[in-house]
This record gives structure tokens, sequence and C-alpha cells, in this order.
């Protein structure tokens, strides 16, 4: 398991499903979402800007030695904001993202967040039981 640095705003809950071995069992991040033009990712895979994916801050990602073989590419995260919950596949890296924050496509941050400004604070996600 990746060590989770201490400024991560990191609770267990209940109500979050079960993680990836890569990621702490039960673990809610907290942190800002962005969004990104995507295309081809740290896994490997070309998205576009109308798909539902993510790129996790590098914190967490620690890609290694060949970034195409991290067991979270292709894993499954559930956003939760003001209420509403959406899910996204994981296919990047996000250098600039610092603690639990996570880069959306611009479809993606639009369902999550219409009204936000390009970055959106306080938002909760978990990766999802494989």
């Amino acid at each position: 398991m990746a060590p989770v640095p201490s400024s991560f705003q990191a609770t267990s809950t209940s109500a979050a499903p079960a993680s990836t071995a890569d990621s702490a069992p039960g673990t809610t991040y907290t942190g800002d979402i962005t969004h990104y033009s995507p295309g081809l990712g740290s896994c490997g895979w070309t998205s576009s800007s109308s798909d539902a994916i993510v790129a996790i801050a590098h914190g967490i990602m620690d890609n290694g030695a060949n970034p195409n073989a991290n067991p979270l590419c292709g894993q499954y995260i559930t956003i939760s904001y003001q209420g509403s919950t959406h899910q996204a596949k994981v296919v990047d890296t996000c250098p600039g993202c610092e603690d639990a924050a996570i880069d959306l496509s611009p479809s993606l941050f639009e369902a999550v967040a219409p009204n936000g400004d390009g970055r959106v604070h306080g938002v909760e996600w978990w990766f999802n039981s494989s």
C-alpha cells in the first residue's frame, strides 16, 4: 500500500465502498476538483473531454517505473459533492494536484459542479470496490 501523506484529509466511513489494494480500505478523500483537457493519459489510454474520467493527484497515483502498469489505472471512483454522486474512471496522473485533489474531464466537472469556476473545494471521493 502506498503511504498517504499526513496532509491528506482522509476519513474512514462505512458509507464508502471498499477500495483497491493501493488505497486505504474505506478511505474517503476530501480535496479540490479542477478540470483539464484529456488526451493520452499516464495509464496509456486516450480519452476525450466527454468521457467520465479523472486524473488522480501524483501523491496517491505514485506511478513507479511504468505508469501504464499502475494498479489504479482503470479503477473507478465515486465523486460526491452537494448531495450528488458521479462515477469516473482513473486514466491519468495529475502532477499539479496536491493532497487529495483530482482533475476531471470538462463534461464530468460540469456534471459534478455546474456552477464551479474551475476549482471547487471540499469534494469527497473514494475508490469503488473491484
